[in-house]
């Protein structure tokens, strides 16, 4: 696995030194700028993915008495 050095985290303004591992923040922007996309039928599906997630977290939570995730 290849990692980025320049990467910057698009709209993330620079955090201070020291106070955070900078070169995992560049691998997660890598990450997400490799995997974006404008394909509507993609974000279509992505978006139901999350939809389903959510929907079975509150259904697992409810079934155990505890309060929702995503009310």
């Amino acid at each position: 696995m290849k990692q980025p050095s320049t990467v910057e985290p698009a709209s993330a303004a620079p955090p201070p030194a020291g106070s955070v591992d900078t070169t995992t923040l560049e691998l997660l922007a890598a990450w997400k700028a490799e995997d974006a996309t404008t394909d509507p039928e993609k974000i279509r599906a992505a978006d139901e993915e999350v939809d389903a997630f959510i929907k079975a977290m509150n259904e697992n939570r409810a079934a155990t008495g505890e309060r929702l995730l995503f009310p």
